[in-house]
Parts: C-alpha cells; sequence; structure tokens
C-alpha cells in the first residue's frame, strides 16, 4: 500500500495506488557525471582531481575543480530564468516525489491534440505530476506547458534530452513557461526512462540542496515488476 502520509485523494490520483515506491522496481533515471559528460555551450566543464587518497591521509576525498549547476541530469529552479525566483535550497518537497507522465511523440513538437490523446487512452495528466518526453521527443510546444501547469497543476516537466524545449528554441520558451509557473525542469534523464511506463508510475528526483538555480541530481523511477498485472 501507498504510506500513509500519502493516501489523500487529492495526492494519489487514479492509476497510480498500484505503485508503492517502498516497495516497487527501483529503475536509475539519470546519467553518469564524469568528465564526458557532454556540455551545454558555454556552459563550464566538468574536472575534478584526487585531493588525498587512502594510502596517503586513510581516506579518500576528490576535488570538483569545475562544475557548472545545470550539468548531465540536473533539475532546474525557477531561479535559473526568473529574477528574483526560487533557487534549490527554497523549493518544496513537492517536486521530490511525483506521478510521472511519459509521453513518446513523434512528429516537429508536442502539442495540445498529443496530449487529448494520451488522456483519452490513460485519463487526465494528474494533479503534482511530472510530464516527461522519452526518445528524443521534440520539445513541448510553450503554450501546452503553460495549460499543463494551469489546467493540470503539474508540478514539473522532463526530457531525456538537454531540455524540454522545441529543437531550435534559443529563447527556451517552454522552460521559461514551466519556471514562471514556479514549476522545476528535469533536464537529461537517463536510459532508464524506456523502462517507465507512460502512466502509474512515480519519479522521484533529489539534490544537494545548495542555493544555485539548479544542481546534478539523482532520479529514480519507480514502476511494477516485470510481468505484473498492475495498471
Amino acid at each position: 500500500m501507498i504510506p500513509r502520509r500519502l493516501r489523500r485523494a487529492s495526492t494519489i490520483p487514479p492509476g497510480y495506488r498500484r505503485v508503492d515506491p517502498r516497495t516497487a522496481t527501483r529503475v536509475p533515471l539519470w546519467r553518469d557525471l564524469s568528465p564526458e559528460t557532454e556540455v551545454f555551450e558555454g556552459d563550464p566543464p566538468f574536472e575534478h582531481r584526487v585531493w588525498t587518497t587512502v594510502e596517503r591521509s586513510g581516506y579518500l576525498v576528490e576535488q570538483i575543480t569545475s562544475l557548472g549547476t545545470h550539468l548531465g541530469t540536473h533539475v532546474d529552479a525557477p531561479g535559473h530564468f526568473v529574477t528574483g525566483g526560487a533557487v534549490v535550497t527554497q523549493l518544496g518537497e513537492g517536486w521530490t516525489l511525483m506521478p510521472l507522465v511519459v509521453l513518446a511523440v513523434r512528429g516537429l513538437s508536442v502539442m495540445m491534440d498529443d496530449v487529448r490523446t494520451y488522456e483519452r487512452r490513460f485519463g487526465r495528466v494528474p494533479p503534482g505530476a511530472c510530464v516527461v518526453l522519452r526518445d528524443g521527443a521534440p520539445g513541448l510546444e510553450p503554450e501546452v506547458v503553460s495549460w499543463l501547469f494551469t489546467a493540470r497543476r503539474i508540478r514539473a516537466i522532463g526530457s531525456d534530452a538537454a531540455g524540454p524545449d522545441v529543437p531550435g528554441d534559443g529563447e527556451f520558451a517552454s522552460t521559461r513557461a514551466a519556471l514562471g509557473a514556479g514549476g522545476v525542469v528535469l533536464a537529461g534523464l537517463g536510459p532508464g526512462l524506456a523502462r517507465m511506463r507512460p502512466h502509474g508510475d512515480w519519479i522521484s528526483a533529489n539534490a544537494p540542496r545548495g542555493a544555485f538555480s539548479g544542481f546534478p541530481v539523482g532520479v529514480t523511477g519507480f514502476t511494477v515488476a516485470r510481468g505484473s498485472s498492475a495498471t
């Protein structure tokens, strides 16, 4: 069963009660952070060195000498684009465990018709959800993002690409729409996303709570065991 603190009807949407994060199959949804991690143009690279070793000091410590706060699998807080917007330390806890909605759409961009198609098949996008694009799905149109935050009261959007914006949009309108609505963006999710169902699973994100506009983040998906009949 879902933990008692999550049992309010407004918190557990239809179709999501069968997956209990305490006992569900856990799926890593992040990418490993390394010097080979792709860096967005204009951002600092990731570099580190060994500070001391077990042989020298009795313990191993590494020093990160260069790290952008929006590198690899990471969270964007409102302050990333909104002057005076919340930074990671000011985010509530709601975004750390969310109903997961996965869209794998082929086309120039994800439009309202695609969301309506999803809802006809699976039901309404639940309040507090994280809506994620998978398998290189094109970005979300900004008006779709605004609608999801206002009409469906979602909490986050995400993508297994560098971000959820429509390709070629140098203004990052969809990211701006999400952050302007007080939501967060999870970018650079890993290949484990292919194991998550379109509807009924959960996503959890956690990051060091620095006073930054974003930070590399660990992300875990919670889904049913393979062969389960849960819906």
